[in-house]
C-alpha cells in the first residue's frame, strides 16, 4: 500500500524539475515608479529583474536588464534627476547613464554602499546620495553637480544611524533631510535635519518605530519644508507626519499590513497610501482624514505632473502599471508583464546594448510573450485583512468585510471592479504554467482524502479543517 503513492509523487517531481528557473531566484516585480521632473512622457519602473522605461507616458515599455546597469540581484533605489539623467544607488558606489540610459558607469567619489539617491529640485543636473557605513553605523550625505558623474562629500557625517532614505526640500535647496534607524542597546527610527546644506545635524526619534520598524521618507511638502511624511516599514505599517521638521510627529495611519507605497499629489491637495493587505487610502491634506477607495494591492505610487501611475503585482491587482484619472479610486492598465517590448534600443557599444539582448530571451520566458491576451484576468473584489486608520487619526469610514465605505456612490463601486479595485489572494504556485501543473497529479493522489475534508480558511487567514 505504501508504494502505491510512489507514481504520484515521481510526477510531481519530473514537473519540478521541468519548472524553468526564474532569473533571480524570484517571480517578477515591481517596486519603485520614478516620474521624469522634465519630461511628462519619461517613466522609470524598478523592477527585480532591471529597470523598465518608457518615453510615451507607458504606451510602450523597454527593459534596460540588470547586467547593463552594473549589479545582480539587487533593486536599488533609483532617480530621475531635473536633466532627465537616471542615477542609481548601489552597493559599492552610483551607477549614472547617458542621456538615452544606454551606457551606465560607476561614478567616481562616493565609493562606497549608497543607501539612497535624490534629485535637487529645481537645480538641472544636481542630485545627492546618502551611504551608510554597516559596521561603524556612520552616515554621509553626498553631492554632484555634474548630473552624477562625480560626487563629493557633503557636510559632516551622521554617527551611529544606518541611513535608508533621503530628500532635499524643493522651497529651499539648504534643507536636507535624512531617515534611518540609531544602533542604540534600544534602536529605534530616526529624522535627521539639516538647514544648512548638510554642514549640521539636528536628530529627531520617530515614533513607533524599533529594529523591526523604520522610518522612510514619503515626502517633503514642496511648500512647506517644515512638513515631511514618514511611513514606517514592518507590520503594521504606519504613516506619520510632522508639521516642525521632525520635533513633533503625529499619527495619521495605520494599517494591520504592511505599508507600501505612499504619494503627495503635485497640488498638495491630497495624500494617497496604499498595502497589499489594507488598499487604497486617500485623505485631504488639511485634515488627514483617509477614506478608503479600494482594495487594490498596490505595491509603490507616484503622483507628479505627469500623473497619478501606480505599480503592482500583475496576479493581485491586473496590471503591472496602472495609471489613475480619479486621483486613486481606480486604476486602468497600462503595463502586462507579457507586454514589455524587449531591451531598449541602444548600440552595441554601451553597457546596455551588449549584455541586455542576450539575457533578454531567458526574462522574457519568465514574462510571457502573449501580450494579445493580456489583461484578461480580473481579480477577485473581496478585499483581504482591509485595514483602517487609527482612530484617532483618521476618519471614521469603514469598508467591512471588502466593500468600498458607503461615501461612495454606487456607480462609483461598481467602477472599481473592471479595474480590478479589489484583488482575491492568489497563490504563487498558480503564476507560470508549469509551476502549477505539479497541482494535477497531487490532487489526483489527494482526491479521496478531499472529498472527506474540507479546508477553510477563517478571518485570521489561519487555516483549520473541518
Amino acid at each position: 500500500m505504501k508504494f502505491a503513492k510512489a507514481p504520484c509523487l515521481l510526477g510531481v517531481s519530473w514537473l519540478f524539475l521541468a519548472a524553468p528557473a526564474k532569473a533571480n531566484g524570484a517571480f517578477p516585480e515591481v517596486s519603485q515608479l520614478v516620474a521624469d521632473p522634465s519630461d511628462r512622457t519619461h517613466l522609470i519602473l524598478r523592477s527585480n529583474f532591471g529597470l523598465l522605461t518608457t518615453n510615451d507616458t507607458g504606451q510602450n515599455w523597454d527593459l534596460i536588464c540588470e547586467a547593463g546597469i552594473g549589479y545582480q540581484n539587487i533593486e536599488p533605489p533609483v532617480a530621475l534627476l531635473d536633466d532627465g539623467t537616471t542615477i542609481a544607488a548601489l552597493a559599492s558606489g552610483i551607477a549614472q547613464a547617458d542621456a538615452r540610459s544606454c551606457n551606465f558607469t560607476l561614478a567616481s567619489g562616493a565609493n562606497a554602499y549608497i543607501a539612497d539617491v535624490s534629485r535637487i529640485p529645481g537645480s538641472n543636473g544636481h542630485a545627492v546620495a546618502v551611504s551608510s557605513d554597516l559596521t561603524a553605523y556612520v552616515a554621509q550625505v553626498w553631492q554632484s553637480s555634474d548630473s552624477g558623474a562625480t560626487w563629493t562629500a557633503l557636510g559632516t557625517p551622521l554617527t551611529n544611524l544606518n541611513a535608508a532614505t533621503l530628500d532635499v526640500a524643493a522651497d529651499d535647496a539648504n534643507i536636507v533631510y535624512v531617515s534611518g534607524s540609531s544602533q542604540d542597546d534600544a534602536p529605534n527610527g530616526v529624522l535627521a535635519r539639516s538647514a544648512d546644506g548638510g554642514q549640521t545635524w539636528t536628530t529627531y526619534t520617530v515614533p513607533g518605530t524599533n529594529k523591526v520598524s523604520a522610518p522612510y521618507i514619503g515626502a517633503v511638502s514642496p511648500s512647506d519644508h517644515q512638513t515631511v511624511y514618514v511611513r514606517l516599514s514592518g507590520t503594521p505599517g504606519q504613516l506619520y507626519v510632522t508639521h516642525d521638521g521632525g520635533a513633533h510627529f503625529e499619527l495619521a495611519l495605520s494599517f494591520n499590513g504592511p505599508f507600501d507605497g505612499f504619494a503627495l499629489s503635485p497640488d498638495e491637495r491630497f495624500t494617497l497610501a496604499s498595502g497589499r493587505s489594507d488598499g487604497v487610502w486617500r485623505a485631504d491634506t488639511s485634515t488627514l482624514a483617509f477614506e478608503h477607495l479600494s482594495c487594490a494591492k498596490i505595491r509603490s505610487l507616484s503622483w507628479s505632473e505627469s500623473g497619478l501611475f501606480a505599480s503592482a503585482d500583475e496576479f493581485e491587482a491586473g496590471f503591472l502599471v496602472g495609471q489613475s484619472s480619479n486621483q486613486g479610486l481606480t486604476f486602468d492598465p497600462l503595463l502586462h508583464l507579457s507586454c514589455l517590448r524587449g531591451p531598449l534600443d541602444c548600440a552595441a557599444s554601451t553597457s546596455v546594448g551588449s549584455v541586455c539582448p542576450e539575457a533578454w530571451p531567458a526574462i522574457s520566458e519568465q514574462l510571457g510573450t502573449d501580450c494579445a491576451s493580456a489583461g484578461s484576468f480580473v481579480p477577485s473584489t473581496q478585499c483581504r485583512d482591509a485595514g483602517a486608520p487609527d482612530s484617532d487619526a483618521s476618519s471614521s469610514t469603514d469598508a467591512g468585510d471588502g466593500e468600498p465605505p458607503s461615501t461612495i456612490t454606487s456607480l462609483q463601486r461598481n467602477a472599481l471592479r473592471p479595474h480590478g479595485g479589489c484583488s482575491c489572494r492568489i497563490d504563487s504556485t498558480a503564476r507560470t504554467p508549469a509551476s502549477w501543473l505539479w497541482l494535477i497529479p497531487l490532487g489526483l493522489c489527494g482526491a479521496r482524502h478531499l472529498r472527506r475534508k474540507k479546508p477553510v480558511v477563517t478571518q485570521d487567514r489561519t487555516r483549520r479543517v473541518a
